[in-house]
């Protein structure tokens, strides 16, 4: 690619090849925050790390590092772009903020830095928010459709926003000041309405949501470190999960989502290793989201995987050994890499002094039984299946409705979902035992599970039988 407006350093990405185990990639920066997105359109999902500024190579600039899959859960190295003012903060987004033909790269330090691309030029775009900020997240806090992005700042006590104006520029950023020191910020919708809810977390936990005459707390939550929107019971609106970061014991708080801005607190979770992150996603396709939990490295070193068995209750823990290479800290996310239908998990383990050791990313393959692997789980393999299947998204792009037909030789389990570009899935279309054999078709609108209007942009039908997944890209356009 030719790059513009950016400084561009291309190193190779070395693996680890002790029996040929491809789970171990080294970084050559500080690794910090991943994210995953089809960032090249080939159909799989690439990786995404945010890097911080290294001062042993005499680099005071932070960045994004980015690896290509091949479409089996193999990395090689594809970009580094690094940023030509500024550090970087521990967080990373792709998605369509500026862009609707690629994924954006989001990170921030002092300003918002969004990364476009048209398949051949990098263009950087830097938006002043302020001075500190730690945390940002993404979401349609106004209901205009289009992605703000609120940040808060641990050190100066405050909160803020700047909104997406839809002409790839955001305005003024607009402060709020907090009485405590606030620990992270997230965005999700709860109710069936255009705008997202935002939650800042720290000693004083709560919960906002924008009106006519600015943002209205809704609700105070129990003291809390992260959180996550996510239907932990599967009854078509989303709840909330929080946990607090308690070294000896961390505390996790469920909120069920009872309509009309009503949380119910449905009781808490005691994690006596402690955990520094989670993630909430379906690890074992049963439509409700399981917990991941990743405990602190000192205490034991594991993850900790709690699957969710509906009416907000989980089961006894999974443990998910990670061995303790001396790292800093350790940043996780999740999603399906080699593309066999199951959400794998991703780690990268920040070493500061990258003169003395590299920081390292570590990938753990789900086989849909409760086995996470150190080798990519490669699912789609027709000449050893009887059920043959044929995928045919049309009109592409489409703006009203899009039809999906696929023909099945003999009856099947057959599933129908549309991700966005990140891998998230945003809609289930069919789920249906024992299909019929025939041809079938359904027919999606360009909505999400909630109803809503999706934004313009790239998704992803996957079709899911047995051990087959098809997948194809399409463009809804406004």
């Amino acid at each position: 690619m030719k790059k513009t407006l950016i400084i561009i350093t291309g190193l190779l990405l070395l693996a680890f090849t002790t029996a040929d185990v491809r789970s171990f990639y080294t970084i050559p920066y500080p690794a910090n925050a991943i994210t995953t997105a089809d960032y090249d359109l080939d159909g799989d999902l690439d990786i995404l790390i945010n890097f911080d500024r290294n001062y042993q190579l005499q680099f005071d600039k932070g960045g994004v590092y980015i690896m290509q899959n091949d479409g089996k859960g193999h990395f090689t190295y594809m970009d580094s772009i690094i940023s030509s003012t500024g550090g970087s903060s521990w967080d990373i987004k792709a998605d369509t903020v500026l862009s609707n033909s690629f994924p954006d790269i989001i990170y921030s330090s002092d300003s918002i830095y969004v990364i476009s691309t048209d398949g051949i030029n990098y263009i950087s775009h830097s938006f002043y928010h302020g001075e500190m900020v730690d945390d940002f997240a993404l979401g349609d806090v106004n209901g205009d459709h289009a992605l703000d992005v609120v940040f808060s700042s641990n050190n100066y006590k405050y909160w803020g926003v700047v909104y997406n104006q839809g002409d790839s520029s955001f305005t003024e950023p607009v402060y709020y000041d907090l009485n405590f020191h606030p620990t992270d910020i997230a965005c999700g919708k709860l109710n069936n309405g255009d705008n997202d809810y935002i939650i800042v977390l720290g000693s004083g936990t709560s919960l906002y949501y924008y009106s006519d005459i600015g943002f209205v707390k809704k609700a105070e939550l129990h003291n809390s470190y992260k959180a996550s929107f996510n239907d932990l019971d599967n009854d078509g609106d989303n709840d909330i999960i929080t946990f607090s970061d308690i070294y000896a014991a961390a505390l996790v708080y469920i909120y069920e989502n009872k309509g009309n801005d009503v949380l119910d607190s449905v009781g808490f979770y005691r994690i006596p290793e402690g955990c520094s992150d989670f993630f909430v996603t379906d690890f074992n396709n049963d439509s409700l989201p399981d917990v991941l939990f990743l405990t602190h490295d000192f205490w034991n070193e594991s993850m900790m995987l709690y699957y969710n068995k509906g009416n907000f209750q989980f089961g006894d823990s999974l443990i998910i050994k990670v061995k303790d290479y001396g790292e800093a800290r350790r940043f996780m996310y999740c999603a399906d890499l080699d593309g066999n239908g199951y959400n794998d998990i991703m780690i990268t383990r920040q070493v500061y002094d990258t003169s003395y050791a590299p920081s390292l990313l570590q990938l753990f393959f789900n086989d849909g039984n409760g086995n996470f692997v150190q080798e990519p789980l490669e699912s789609i393999n027709e000449n050893n299946t009887t059920n043959k299947l044929s995928l045919l998204c049309y009109p592409n792009p489409f703006t009203n409705s899009l039809k999906i037909k696929y023909e099945l030789k003999n009856k099947a389990d057959i599933t129908v979902d549309v991700y966005n570009m990140q891998g998230q899935k945003i809609k289930t279309m069919i789920k249906q035992k024992t299909q019929p054999p025939g041809k079938h078709q359904i027919v999606w609108n360009g909505t999400d599970k909630y109803g809503k209007e999706v934004k313009t942009g790239l998704y992803i039908i996957r079709l899911v039988t047995g051990r087959q997944v098809h997948s194809c890209r399409v463009i809804y356009s406004k």
